[in-house]
């Protein structure tokens, strides 16, 4: 794709561009989006197969890493850093990551973004419902 075509496209809204994220992320202009969401995979080192409930589909990936944490980190750093890039001064960036790399993820986008642009995050808590009510 021309870079040009590119830029024209990028105008257009409600568009999903499919593929690597680094692959687009390189054609965007500097400070152009506003919100980014970031849902990748967790380093968790497990295979996820989805069957659906015809069984006729089975959609799986693998969230496993030769190298280990310094190679995932990497793979993030370089993408997330494009990210940042393309963030508007005023923008915001959000990173759905889970317990196997969040600590991390979190001093490496703050190398990035800056120590002083964390504002929170949400910690998931699952606990196990019994039915009784305790007293």
């Amino acid at each position: 794709m021309k870079t040009k075509n590119f830029i024209e496209d990028f105008k257009k809204t409600n568009t999903i561009y499919c593929g690597d994220n680094l692959i687009w992320l390189k054609r965007f202009p500097d400070n152009c989006i506003d919100l980014i969401y970031l849902d990748p995979p967790f380093f968790s080192n497990k295979k996820y197969e989805i069957i659906f409930n015809d069984g006729e589909e089975i959609r799986s990936f693998e969230d496993r890493w030769k190298g280990g944490i310094n190679h995932y980190i990497e793979w993030m750093k370089i993408r997330i850093f494009e990210m940042h890039r393309i963030l508007a001064d005023n923008g915001s960036f959000y990173l759905h990551c889970d317990w196997h790399a969040s600590h991390y993820l979190k001093v490496m986008c703050d190398d990035i973004f800056g120590y002083g642009n964390f504002q929170n995050e949400i910690v998931w808590h699952y606990r196990r419902w019994t039915g009784k009510a305790k007293r």
